[in-house]
């Protein structure tokens, strides 16, 4: 076998040569805003409320996180980010229009849903730090979020039990758990002397998962964008 000596000036040469690849290479993963291997994360999901804004995608520090595009009465699921304070922007899903915009806070393995809500001429965003606890044996957990836009006062009744009730614009009720099951859901406004109900049937909501159930479109409305509730099954 031949024997090779090095120089320390050789040894100290190749030395630097591989601490400068691997520094190369960290930095190359640490700026790859979608390399979130052995990196803590948050996770962010874009629910699109406004009747007659157009398919939207959410981004943070301008980078795409939900990579396609949100219609009306959908969602985009779950999606990882990075932490800490960060510049959060709505844009349509061409990306060539920005919708609306906010500041949040992404703290360490916590989950955020955005409502995309109002109409073309004042949209904004609610912002909800989802409660993903397990419920008890045997239940569902239920959120309610009020995001019709022209809505006053806003119930919410599952099988005939009321879960939420006064709701207005833009409020979040507090998780409730029920007992798991197939139910009717009923969302109703309230306007002075006017009442408005909308009943989505045969709505399924099983043992240990968790839910939002959200009241969207227009009421008044008997198009594609009328008043009726939105189920979201967050985990």
């Amino acid at each position: 076998m031949k024997k090779v000596n090095l120089t320390l000036k050789q040894t100290l040469r190749f030395a630097f040569t591989g601490l400068l690849a691997v520094s190369l290479f960290s930095s190359c993963k640490k700026n790859d805003p979608y390399d979130f291997k052995d990196t803590i994360t948050a996770d962010v999901n874009l629910i699109n409320a406004s009747p007659d804004a157009p398919a939207a995608q959410l981004y943070a520090q301008d980078i795409l996180r939900t990579p396609s595009g949100v219609s009306f009465g959908q969602a985009s699921g779950y999606y990882k980010t990075l932490l800490g304070d960060q510049d959060v922007v709505i844009k349509s899903a061409s990306g060539e229009a920005t919708l609306t915009s906010l500041k949040a806070q992404f703290d360490a393995l916590n989950s955020y849903t955005f409502f995309l809500v109002g109409q073309n001429s004042g949209l904004g965003v609610v912002t909800v730090t989802d409660d993903l606890a397990a419920p008890a044996a045997g239940k569902a957990k239920i959120r309610f979020v009020n995001a019709a836009p022209n809505s006053t006062s806003v119930s919410l009744a599952i099988g005939g039990n009321v879960i939420a009730t006064g709701q207005n614009f833009r409020s979040v009720s507090p998780s409730v758990e029920i007992t798991a099951g197939t139910y009717s859901v009923v969302v109703t406004n309230v306007a002075g002397g006017t009442t408005t109900s909308n009943t989505t049937t045969g709505a399924s909501f099983q043992s240990g998962k968790i839910y939002t159930v959200y009241a969207k479109g227009l009421v008044g409305s008997n198009s594609a964008s009328a008043f009726t509730a939105g189920i979201f099954n967050n985990k």
